[in-house]
């Protein structure tokens, strides 16, 4: 492998845990209080599955983000047998887009982050949605701090999207980075593993939810912590705040 320098990260359920604010947007709309957390957790996947699979037709201007954000709940809720209206799915994101406005880094992020500073490497942020949305999300966790000046990406304003290989091309244009100098580090099969090796990227998979690899791709390094996420890239120990 070539000596990795730079270091791209995706935001989502990687930066920080999705599935905390998603959890209390339903406790804020009097749902899901009676389930079991491993069955929500089975929820929220579900969830994920089906805007990842919304996502091409929202890129493709198929569809309209409201209604992909719209059709996802619906279809995860149908799954158990729960009528979710466009009414109370229109609540149910507004509940999780203000939950989103308090979101905090996941443990180990801050202290990986300053790690990867302290060895002289760069860093920044490729994330998959709308401008607005990401980079409220990107202020509320303060990891911009950390990202070179113009690292931080947002598919919305780049015209693509993960996996599309020629987002990878043009962010390593932008940054006049190579990619055998480059890793990506994200928790999506689909999104972040398939993406970065179709694009000759070194990868990270961050599988903290268990699940079950996709296709034939090969991340450089499957792991289930930040911690050990740590001691495999720098060969560090890191501390969680």
């Amino acid at each position: 492998m070539q000596e990795i320098r730079h270091f791209f990260f995706d935001m989502d359920d990687t930066l920080y845990d999705q599935m905390e604010p998603f959890r209390m947007s339903l406790i804020r709309e009097g749902m899901w209080t009676d389930k079991e957390w491993a069955e929500f957790d089975r929820l929220f996947k579900k969830v994920r599955h089906h805007s990842d699979e919304l996502w091409d037709d929202y890129v493709a201007g198929k569809m309209s983000l409201e209604e992909t954000r719209r059709l996802r709940l619906i279809l995860a809720f149908a799954e158990y047998d729960i009528k979710v209206s466009d009414e109370l799915a229109d609540r149910l994101q507004l509940a999780y887009e203000a939950e989103q406005r308090v979101i905090q880094p996941s443990e180990g992020i801050v202290p990986l982050l300053e790690a990867i500073r302290a060895k002289g490497h760069d860093i920044g942020i490729i994330t998959n949605g709308p401008v607005v949305h990401q980079t409220r999300k990107i202020e509320a966790l303060g990891v911009e701090r950390f990202a070179n000046k113009g690292w931080v990406f947002v598919s919305d304003a780049l015209g693509m999207a993960k996996p599309d290989p020629n987002l990878f091309a043009e962010v390593n244009r932008r940054t006049g980075t190579k990619p055998e100098n480059c890793i990506y580090i994200g928790d999506n099969w689909r999104n972040d593993v398939v993406g970065s090796c179709e694009s000759g990227w070194s990868c990270v998979w961050l599988n903290n939810r268990g699940r079950q690899p996709e296709s034939h791709h090969r991340p450089t390094h499957e792991v289930s912590t930040i911690e050990d996420m740590a001691r495999k890239l720098l060969g560090v120990e890191v501390t969680s705040k």
